[in-house]
């Protein structure tokens, strides 16, 4: 299976236009929206007018930076991943939107032992996990603040060790961990960044 994936999109106007685009050259199965979709909800119309422009199976989180009503939304659109296991060509995807908290009160933070609970009565070993925080230690490093992750995320990871970890958030952590546990944070949709991840007898992801 082919998972195309773009996070932290903010309401770019020009992803609206590189996504489909990157659609079309890389033919994936899925599609996958990884959390901070609209910036702080606006423009309100965002999410339908990316979405209506996907022609494929398309799933989404949202971040910390989107409102918890973008979650009905999401679900009107019949995308919505959040705290959800769905299947898709024969994989078992897991959503968690929102974020670990953060010093600075945005709108969508879920505190850890939530994450845990959520999150530990749906994975399940070998599936892929969609989450907008990275897990912590991997991913998630600021600069003058360090590591910032999820450490609910990063427990989840660790017990149930699942095939990938797609995620974003941390802009500035943009990277590839290879491993039996493979995890990409393809950097902001809204700089341009997408990623692709190929899923068949080994997990192989490349940022675009």
């Amino acid at each position: 299976m082919r998972i195309l994936m773009a996070t932290d999109l903010h309401g770019s106007r020009s992803a609206l236009d590189a996504i489909p685009a990157a659609i079309r050259e890389h033919a994936p199965d899925l599609f996958l929206a990884c959390g901070d979709i609209t910036h702080f909800g606006k423009p309100t119309s965002y999410a339908e007018d990316l979405f209506r422009r996907i022609k494929v199976t398309a799933l989404a989180v949202p971040g910390n930076c989107d409102p918890p009503a973008l979650i009905g939304v999401l679900d009107g659109l019949g995308v919505n991943l959040h705290m959800k296991k769905i299947k898709v060509g024969g994989e078992t995807i897991v959503g968690l939107g929102g974020a670990n908290p953060t010093p600075f009160g945005t709108p969508f933070e879920i505190p850890e032992d939530e994450i845990w609970r959520g999150l530990v009565g749906i994975m399940e070993p070998g599936a892929i996990l969609a989450s907008h925080p990275p897990p912590y230690g991997h991913l998630d490093v600021v600069p003058g603040a360090g590591h910032v992750g999820s450490r609910a995320v990063a427990r989840i990871v660790e017990t149930y060790r699942p095939k990938a970890v797609l995620c974003g958030h941390i802009h500035e952590a943009a990277g590839i961990v290879p491993g039996d546990v493979t995890m990409i944070n393809p950097g902001p949709a809204k700089d341009g960044h997408l990623g692709l991840v190929d899923i068949g007898d080994r997990v192989v992801a490349r940022i675009l």
